[in-house]
C-alpha cells in the first residue's frame, strides 16, 4: 500500500496540498483529476520523490520503486532507440553484471564461508532478475516499441534525430519495460495516435502493479481507471468508478453539498438579523448573546467545489454554403516516389460532421491540406463549392501570430462579428483567463500559442472547419466547450483527432485513409470499429470456407425471353462476377496464407530465449512487419470486394 500521511506542499503564499491524508492499494488504477493548476503534476511528483513535502511523509513498502512519467521531454542522444529503451533496466544489468562475479567467485570457492556467502547472494540476484524478466528485455522492449508506434527501422536510429514528442514516447516506453510496482503517469497520451493508446490500454489493463494516472483523454480514463480522486483546494476527493461514473458521482455530491451549504447559510443570516435587530434591547440580551456565541462556534461551510460548467463559445454568424462543398475527382498526392493518394473520389456535403482517420503516416493531414487548397494536387480536381467559407487549423499556424500583440488583441483584430464579451468567453475557453489575456504572444508556450491559434480559426465567419488535432492542448473542460459549440456549428466540420470521446460524440461519418485510398463509413468511431470487425470477421469467415464447393443456384420460375443486347449485357456482367469471385478467392487465399505464416513467427519470437537462440532474429522481425503490411493491403483489397463485388 501507499499512504500519504498529512502532505502539505506550497510554491510561496500558494498551498497546493493542505495537510492531505490518502491511500491507495498496490494494484489499484486510479485517475487523478483537477482543473488545470490544482496541483496534480505536483502531487505525481512527490510521490515519485521528484521533490519532497513541505510537511507530512509517503509510505510504501520497503523495496518498492516508483516510476514517474513528466509532461516534458527528457533530454536523449547517442544512443539508438532500442539501446535507450534498454537502459531504463541499468539496475538490473548492474545485478547481472554483479551475477558474473559472483560466479567466477563460486567457481574458485568450492566450500567454505565464502562459497556460502556468494551462494547466498547468487540465489537472492537470480530471483530478482527472473521476477523482472531480465533475459527477455530485448524481446520485451522491442513489443513496447512496436506497441507504442515505432517501426523496425526506427530502433537503431540515434534517438537525438526525433522530436521531442517521439522523445516521450521513447521515455514511456522505459518507464513500461522498468515495470515499477507504482507508476505515476503525467499525459501519458498525449503524443500517441489511437492506434497506440488502444494499445496503451490493454498493456495498463494487464499491468500488475499500481497506477495514478493524469490525462485529458475521457475514454482513455474511462478504460484504464477504477477509481477517480479529485484534487480541489488542495484536498483529495475519492470517488469509486471511472471517469463516468465520477462525472455522475460528483454532480449527485455537489447538489448535497450545495443544499448543506444553502441551508447553513439561510440559518447565519437569520440569525444575524436577529442579533441586529434586537443587539441593544436589555430585555433580549440574553438571547443575543446567545446566537452570537452560536455564531462564533460554528464551523463554516465553504461553497461546494462546483461540477464547473465550460465556457461557452459561440460562432460568428456565417453564411450558408452550396450543397457541395467539396468534390475530388481522381485525386492523386504523390511526394517523389511516395505515393499518399492514388485516384480519390470524394464528395463533402454542407452539415456534415466527418472524422478522417487512420495510422500515422496515412496521409490524414495531406488530405486535410488538400481539401484546404495548401498542398497541390499530383493529378486529378479539386472543385470548392458556391460561398463556401474555409477555415483551417493545424499544430504550424502558431508560428502566424503577431509575436508582438497581447493574447486579448490578436483574437480582436482577428475576428469577425464577435463582441468583447464574447472574444473575452472564447478565450477563457481556450484555457486563457484574468491576466492571460494581456500576455504577449511571444511569451507563450507551445501549446498556449496553439490555442491562441486555434481561437483564431474560430473566431471567423466560415462555414466550413477544416480541424487538424484541434484537442492536443485543452484539458477536459475545454474539449467539452469546444464539442458542444461543434456540436451546434451550422456548417461543415472535418476534423482529424486522437480524442475518441470527441470522435464518438461529434461526428456523423468516419472516412478512413491509407493506402493510397479512402473509405466511407456511417456513424460515429465506435460504429467505425465495429464495422471493421464485422467486415474482417466475414473475411475470415469467407477465406475459411474458400474451397467449400459453392451452392448452386435456385432455378429460375420461368424464363423470359431477352432481347439480344440484354443477354450480351447479362454474360459481360456474369463473366465480371466470375472474374471478381476468382480475384476474391485468390485474395482470401494469400491472407490466409501470409496471416498463417505470421501467426508462426509470432509463436516463435515470444520464445523468452529467441533473441539468444536464434541469430536472424532482426530479420524474422522485418519478416514479421513485412507480412502484417502486406495482410493490411489485401484486406483493402477485399474491403473493396464487399463494397463493389463486380468492380475487377
Amino acid at each position: 500500500m501507499l499512504a500519504l500521511d498529512n502532505i502539505t506542499k506550497s510554491f510561496g503564499a500558494r498551498t497546493v496540498l493542505d495537510h492531505v491524508t490518502w491511500s491507495m492499494n498496490d494494484n489499484a488504477r486510479v485517475g487523478l483529476v483537477g482543473l488545470n493548476g490544482a496541483g496534480k503534476s505536483t502531487l505525481l511528483r512527490l510521490i515519485a520523490e521528484v521533490f519532497s513535502p513541505d510537511s507530512g511523509r509517503i509510505a510504501r513498502p520497503q523495496k518498492t520503486r516508483v516510476g514517474y512519467l513528466a509532461q516534458d521531454a527528457p533530454e536523449m542522444g547517442g544512443r539508438s532507440v532500442l539501446a535507450e529503451t534498454l537502459s531504463a533496466l541499468d539496475r538490473a544489468q548492474a545485478l547481472d553484471r554483479r551475477r558474473r562475479e559472483v560466479e567466477e567467485i563460486l567457481a574458485r570457492e568450492h566450500s567454505g564461508p565464502a562459497h556460502d556467502s556468494a551462494l547466498a547472494e547468487l540465489g537472492e540476484i537470480l530471483h530478482e532478475l527472473e521476477r523482472h524478466d531480465f533475459y527477455s528485455a530485448e524481446s520485451r522492449a522491442t513489443a513496447v516499441l512496436f506497441g507504442l508506434g515505432f517501426k523496425e527501422e526506427d530502433l537503431t536510429r540515434d534517438v537525438a534525430e526525433f522530436s521531442g514528442g517521439i522523445r516521450m514516447r521513447i521515455a514511456l516506453a522505459k518507464l513500461l519495460l522498468d515495470s515499477p510496482e507504482f507508476m505515476m503517469l503525467d499525459e501519458p497520451t498525449n503524443h500517441l495516435d489511437i492506434e497506440a493508446r488502444n494499445w496503451l490500454e490493454d498493456y495498463l489493463q494487464s499491468y500488475t502493479g499500481g497506477i495514478i494516472l493524469v490525462s485529458h483523454d475521457r475514454y482513455f480514463l474511462d478504460r484504464v481507471t477504477d477509481r477517480t480522486v479529485e484534487l480541489a483546494r488542495g484536498k483529495l476527493t475519492e470517488y469509486h468508478g471511472n471517469y463516468s461514473r465520477y462525472l455522475v458521482q460528483r454532480e449527485e455530491r455537489f447538489a448535497l453539498e450545495m443544499a448543506a451549504y444553502e441551508k447553513q447559510r439561510a440559518e447565519i443570516e437569520h440569525m444575524e438579523a436577529f442579533i441586529s435587530r434586537f443587539r441593544f434591547q436589555k430585555s433580549k440580551a440574553a438571547l443575543v448573546q446567545s446566537r452570537i456565541r452560536q455564531l462564533e462556534k460554528m464551523e463554516r461551510l465553504e461553497p461546494p467545489v462546483g461540477a464547473e460548467k465550460p465556457p461557452s463559445i459561440t460562432f460568428p454568424q456565417c453564411e450558408r454554403s452550396a450543397r457541395r462543398v467539396f468534390e475530388m475527382r481522381g485525386v492523386v498526392k504523390r511526394y517523389g516516389d511516395l505515393t499518399v493518394y492514388d485516384g480519390i473520389d470524394l464528395v463533402i456535403e454542407r452539415g456534415q460532421k466527418i472524422a478522417l482517420v487512420g495510422p500515422n503516416g496515412a496521409g490524414k493531414s495531406t488530405m486535410m491540406k488538400l481539401m484546404a487548397g495548401i498542398e497541390p494536387l499530383t493529378a486529378g480536381q479539386r472543385m470548392v463549392g458556391d460561398k463556401v467559407v474555409i477555415g483551417y487549423f493545424a499544430q504550424n499556424l502558431a508560428e502566424s501570430l503577431n509575436y508582438d500583440n497581447s493574447v486579448l488583441k490578436e483574437l480582436s483584430d482577428n475576428s469577425q462579428g464577435m463582441t468583447t464579451s464574447e472574444i473575452r468567453g472564447l478565450l477563457g475557453a481556450m484555457l486563457f483567463s484574468g491576466d492571460d489575456v494581456e500576455k504577449r504572444a511571444g511569451v507563450l508556450s507551445g501549446g498556449e500559442r496553439a490555442r491562441l491559434a486555434l481561437a483564431k480559426v474560430l473566431a471567423r465567419r466560415n462555414n466550413c472547419l477544416l480541424l487538424d488535432e484541434p484537442t492536443n492542448n485543452l484539458d477536459i473542460i475545454a474539449k467539452d466547450s469546444l464539442l458542444e459549440a461543434l456540436r451546434r456549428f451550422p456548417g461543415t466540420v472535418i476534423i482529424v483527432s486522437h480524442d475518441r470521446h470527441v470522435l464518438n460524440e461529434l461526428v456523423t461519418e468516419v472516412i478512413e485513409v491509407g493506402q493510397g485510398h479512402a473509405i466511407r463509413y456511417l456513424g460515429n468511431y465506435d460504429d467505425y470499429l465495429a464495422k471493421k470487425a464485422e467486415m474482417e470477421a466475414r473475411a475470415a469467415a469467407a477465406s475459411n470456407g474458400a474451397n467449400a464447393k459453392p451452392a448452386p443456384a435456385p432455378a429460375p420460375i420461368r424464363k423470359e425471353v431477352q432481347p439480344a443486347r440484354d443477354r450480351d449485357q447479362d454474360r459481360e456482367q456474369k463473366r465480371r462476377m466470375d472474374r471478381a469471385a476468382k480475384e476474391r478467392a485468390r485474395v482470401e487465399a494469400e491472407i490466409e496464407k501470409r496471416e498463417s505464416e505470421r501467426a508462426a513467427l509470432a509463436q516463435e519470437m515470444n520464445d523468452p530465449n529467441f533473441y539468444l537462440a536464434r541469430k536472424d532474429a532482426d530479420d524474422l522481425i522485418a519478416r514479421y512487419e513485412r507480412l502484417g503490411r502486406e495482410v493490411d493491403k489485401l484486406y483493402a483489397e477485399l474491403v473493396k470486394f464487399e463494397e463493389h463485388p463486380a468492380a475487377k
